[in-house]
């Protein structure tokens, strides 16, 4: 999405432990939650525009924005206690606009916990019911309550008077009513609405068939020529070039989109731009077409075509007509969730994920992995221009430049000398630490890209209208313009999660006349043909807003061996008309979120592989546990729906279960095979297994000194034939209770690769010239009794910040969240230092002297007066900042392409931190 949310909403999200201490009755000012991160931010969705329509709020985000540019003036003006009281005045009422009181969301601690909350619990007075569970939250235990004053109209709007008769699964109803809870974008409505069936394509392919068995692990079946029916258009539509245009212009984006997620009223899915009136000319013969109840419509009179399988509950309505009254008299938008970008990048980083099938040599790997050895050892030369081009990548443009955050990274832009500011220096070397360990876990730079995938609309319109089903691709075609232009033959596409080499497929970018033109108005969507099993072997993709991965890199392609899709037994779940009771008994089922490990398994799979030849049991084994792999992922994601599933056998991962076989040879085998740790590369992953290797390197070491005299790599550096019995018998047992795998897997041997090439050589970066901070300084005076009150803001900053990061390393904590709580706690900080400090030349000044005067953090002065310093910079510099900018003539050299620096001037102010 381009357009940003200019008020932000905040709500409460509490463990239930913490409200069962308190007999479920809490009083919890704003303030303290804040420091208990007990408040998070949300995006807008339907329910909190319900909300504010309920209660009475309207044009939230032009009173905000009204109140941010108040305290900017604040900001502006000289100091004195009177804008001391405006600025907290002003604070106190963007709280009062962006809190939400009556959302919260409530973190389920245990299951008892849950049943108690149902019966109701209050929060400063406000007594909550439980709404519903989404489906991001169910997994993290995580449980939508509403204010009991609005939860009774909510929760009507919620049903939209669909048909209370029909019977359905239960996680699922759950999953379409939680919709209304997604973040989106208002639009306005389309100029005519049409649902249709979804259109199904016939065709035969060669399968591996996977089905569960009674003895527990799944059966393998090879199944040739096998008769395959495809929901060719599971989770999208279409929508006239008028409609893409006019939303585009509402989300406030400089073009117009190839598609974008929607959401509306039990709807979900990608709605593409594709002239269906231009097809009804050319190509349909007819303006009259069946929706899906049967109904005749003129199709003129529609800018909008949605899908049965986009339209959850379509059937709980008599009509089109009918959905689309109730939609509107309980106040349904149709909202946008993300859209197609502008362009698609030329290059991109891997995971782990796409490289663990590949059967590379090591000459293979050197190949792979040298564009990112080069960018890394380029940025570690100190030169300026490569460092932007290594943090910002090497497509800067001169509007992009503008839009830059005001972060240190424009602070080289403006004046390349703040590479000698100890601050600067650090997050420069961090950033590059950060990347090696990037790439020590496969995160390596190709030429490719990720893109939205769609079905043919061509097809679509076949099947609209009608008509013979061809579409314009054949199987193995995809439509892509960007790799159109590249003119590549071939390409690999990945979906990610994925478990095995099936999962991967070969597609030809084709363009021809028809499809240039049929396809103008998506430029940057990946379309993908009828019939073949694509979407099959990429893990079950569909159209609902899935992102491929697609690269023409020539040692993939070479070690690329076509396979199989793989086809997982379905199974459905029974239906009902589900009570509240259900919906609980639903969520607390659903709890949990076991893919990250099944995936991890799958990947310690591949690394024990690497050590038996191919055609040993041991090996064909471990290919056919990593195949079964994706039904195990499956039947996680299908658990989430009500679906019960077997989960994978405990003697795949776990030793304990593999000791209690009773025939020995099987459990030899599965000894020898038993995926119960991690590889090797991941402890760059999960830092309390790389605390936990270098602790048991450290405790082996001193046992083999104090045992015999010498380091365990001098031990290991001896020949095992010249090794003593008991020496031997040391480094046995030392690489059996190694807590990490060190097979010879290609991650791995990516790993090590990064290990011995950068590991000794960031150290160079510590030494630097003296700097002189005053370059970043307003120049103005400040009293010390402010200077003292930001001191001890600094102080409770700074630790609460050391908080965040030891936690995110204890646990590992998504970047995401780690980011967005850093971001929430740097606007608490700026709001408590500007009642301080209202003047922000004032405030950047006592910061900087704060934190430059001594051998502190800096970290403070940048994430608060972040702006400030940037705007006194380009004051100092008339306004000026220079860039690298892509030149055939340039005499910069930067991965494989030619750089010359580009000096612009900006024309205004830079903006203020965002509130």
């Amino acid at each position: 999405m381009s357009k940003q949310l200019t008020c932000q909403k905040f709500i409460y999200k509490i463990h239930s432990s913490r409200l069962r201490k308190e007999k479920w009755k809490l009083t919890l000012p704003i303030a303290e939650a804040r420091k208990n991160d007990e408040v998070i931010a949300l995006a807008d969705s339907q329910m909190l525009r319900w909300i504010d329509e309920l209660n009475g709020v309207t044009n939230a985000d032009e009173k905000a924005h009204d109140i941010k540019a108040a305290i900017k003036k604040i900001r502006k003006e000289e100091y004195s206690p009177e804008n001391r009281r405006k600025i907290r005045r002003l604070y106190t009422e963007l709280d009062n606009l962006q809190f939400k009181p009556d959302y919260m969301c409530l973190i389920i601690d245990k299951d008892k916990d849950y049943y108690r909350a149902c019966k109701g619990f209050s929060i400063n007075n406000v007594t909550y019911t439980r709404l519903l569970g989404t489906n991001g939250g169910i997994k993290n235990s995580t449980i939508v309550f509403v204010s009991e004053r609005l939860a009774p109209e909510l929760k009507r709007r919620v049903e939209n008077d669909r048909d209370p008769n029909k019977e359905l699964v239960t996680a699922k109803l759950e999953a379409y009513k939680a919709l209304t809870c997604s973040a989106s974008n208002p639009v306005s409505y389309p100029k005519g609405l049409l649902i249709v069936d979804d259109v199904e394509t016939t065709f035969k392919s060669d399968v591996i068939y996977i089905s569960n068995s009674d003895g527990g692990e799944p059966l393998m079946e090879d199944k040739h020529d096998f008769e395959i029916t495809m929901d060719a258009s599971d989770g999208y539509g279409i929508m006239l070039p008028s409609l893409s245009k006019r939303w585009s212009r509402e989300l406030e984006l400089s073009y117009d989109v190839s598609g974008c997620c929607l959401r509306g009223s039990f709807t979900k899915g990608m709605v593409f731009t594709f002239d269906f009136l231009d097809f009804a000319n050319k190509v349909g013969g007819t303006y009259i077409v069946k929706d899906a109840w049967g109904n005749d419509v003129d199709i003129r009179f529609v800018e909008l075509i949605l899908t049965t399988s986009m339209v959850k509950l379509w059937s709980s309505y008599e009509s089109c007509d009918d959905y689309l009254a109730k939609s509107i008299a309980n106040h349904y938008t149709f909202g946008v969730a993300k859209t197609c970008p502008a362009s698609l990048e030329s290059e991109h980083n891997l995971n782990y994920q796409f490289l663990q099938s590949f059967n590379l040599s090591d000459e293979d790997i050197d190949e792979l992995i040298a564009p990112t050895m080069n960018e890394i050892t380029d940025v570690l030369g100190g030169d300026w221009r490569k460092t932007i081009l290594f943090l910002k990548g090497d497509g800067l443009t001169e509007n992009g430049v503008k839009r830059l955050p005001n972060d240190f990274i424009k602070a080289i832009m403006i004046n390349p000398h703040m590479l000698d500011d100890p601050y600067v220096k650090n997050a420069i070397y961090q950033m590059i630490r950060n990347r090696i360990a990037e790439a020590k876990v496969g995160v390596l730079k190709v030429h490719g890209n990720y893109s939205i995938v769609s079905g043919d609309p061509y097809l679509l319109c076949q099947h609209i209208f009608g008509l013979p089903l061809t579409g314009l691709l054949n199987a193995g075609e995809i439509y892509n313009r960007f790799w159109a232009d590249q003119q590549s033959e071939k390409l690999l596409c990945f979906r990610a999660p994925m478990s095995c080499a099936n999962n991967i497929r070969d597609v030809r970018p084709v363009r021809r006349k028809e499809t240039d033109y049929w396809y103008r108005y998506m430029p940057t969507a990946t379309i993908f043909n009828g019939w073949d099993t694509a979407a099959m072997a990429l893990n079950g993709m569909d159209y609902d807003g899935d992102l491929v991965f697609l690269t023409d890199n020539e040692v993939m392609l070479k070690s690329y061996k076509p396979l199989p899709a793989l086809m997982c037994e379905q199974h459905t779940a029974v239906k009902s008309i589900p009570s509240e009771e259900d919906f609980v008994k639903s969520n607390i089922d659903s709890f949990g979120n076991a893919i990250g490990q099944i995936t991890n398994r799958i990947t310690t799979m591949y690394d024990i592989q690497a050590n038996y030849e191919p055609g040993s049991k041991e090996y064909d084994m471990l290919a056919y546990r990593i195949q079964a792999g994706q039904k195990y992922q499956q039947d996680e994601i299908d658990r989430s729906k009500g679906i019960i599933s077997i989960p994978m056998p405990r003697s795949w991962y776990d030793r304990h279960a593999v000791n209690k076989i009773e025939d020995e040879e099987q459990r030899q085998l599965y000894r020898n095979i038993v995926a119960d740790k991690k590889p090797y590369f991941m402890r760059y992953i999960y830092p309390n297994l790389m605390k936990e290797y270098n602790t048991y390197l450290k405790n082996s070491n001193r046992k083999s000194l104090r045992q015999f005299s010498m380091t365990l790599a001098e031990m290991c550096d001896i020949p095992e034939d010249e090794r003593t019995e008991e020496q031997n018998l040391f480094i046995h047992f030392y690489e059996l209770k190694m807590p990490v795998m060190t097979g010879n897997s290609v991650l791995n041997r990516v790993c090590k690769k990064f290990e011995k090439r950068f590991d000794t050589m960031t150290a160079r970066l510590s030494i630097g010239k003296p700097f002189d901070y005053t370059i970043l300084k307003s120049g103005t005076s400040y009293s010390e009794r402010q200077f003292k009150a930001v001191q001890s803001l600094y102080t409770e900053y700074t630790a609460r910040l050391s908080k965040y990061t030891a936690l995110g390393k204890f646990d590992r904590s998504d970047r995401e969240t780690m980011n967005h709580a850093i971001s929430t706690l740097r606007n608490e900080f700026r709001k408590e230092c500007d009642s301080i400090c209202p003047n922000s030349k004032e405030l950047c000044d006592i910061a900087l002297d704060l934190c430059y005067r001594k051998a502190n953090t800096k970290k403070f002065a940048w994430d608060i007066c972040g702006n400030e310093i940037i705007e006194n910079m380009l004051q100092k510099n008339n306004m000026m900042i220079s860039y690298p900018k892509q030149d055939i003539d340039g005499d910069l050299y930067f991965n494989e392409k030619t750089f010359s620096v580009e000096t612009i001037q900006l024309e205004s102010e830079v903006d203020d931190i965002e509130l």
